[in-house]
């Protein structure tokens, strides 16, 4: 599929700007300042929408940019454009709280002790049915009551799965 104009990006903002414009017919200028674009590529603008050469200079009327301008805004290369757009923003929303929650990554507590039970939870964590409840002062404090947590329940498995399914729980 060809490659979507820049400008697409700013069509609502442009249609408001010809509405309010009180000038009847645009030339060069208005279209490069509407569009911010070059002035060669403002002429290919005049072009693309119809302008028509007066006095030695491309013009266009208004109401005419305006009517083309909606259409766009209606039409399916414009859907496609929103799409696109909105996927694009969906996933750099996921990458961003991927990025995240890789600073979060539990690597596994630094004092890591070999044949530790679920019993000896850190203070301020409980484990509950469906439920880990942990109390803590800082963000620091809690990521190193899950990282402990991790540690204990990673060597006593079958403790934490009954600790957090069964009803009579510790």
């Amino acid at each position: 599929m060809a490659r979507f104009p820049d400008w697409f990006s700013r069509l609502d903002a442009i249609i408001d700007v010809i509405g309010q414009t009180p000038l009847e017919v645009l030339g060069r200028r208005e279209v490069a300042a509407l569009f911010a674009c070059s002035d060669r590529d403002s002429i290919r603008l005049l072009h693309r929408f119809g302008g028509t050469r007066t006095a030695d200079a491309l013009s266009l009327p208004r109401s005419s940019l305006l009517s083309q301008m909606e259409t766009i805004r209606t039409s399916a290369t414009y859907a496609t454009f929103l799409r696109k757009r909105h996927q694009v923003a969906r996933t750099l929303a996921v990458a961003q709280a991927e990025t995240i929650a890789r600073h979060r990554q539990i690597a596994g507590s630094a004092e890591f002790q070999v044949g530790k039970t679920l019993k000896e939870l850190p203070a301020g964590v409980r484990l509950e049915v469906g439920r880990i409840v942990c109390e803590f002062r800082s963000p620091d404090e809690f990521w190193a009551l899950i990282d402990a947590l991790a540690d204990l329940a990673a060597q006593d498995p079958g403790a934490f799965e009954e600790a957090t399914t069964n009803r009579d729980t510790r």
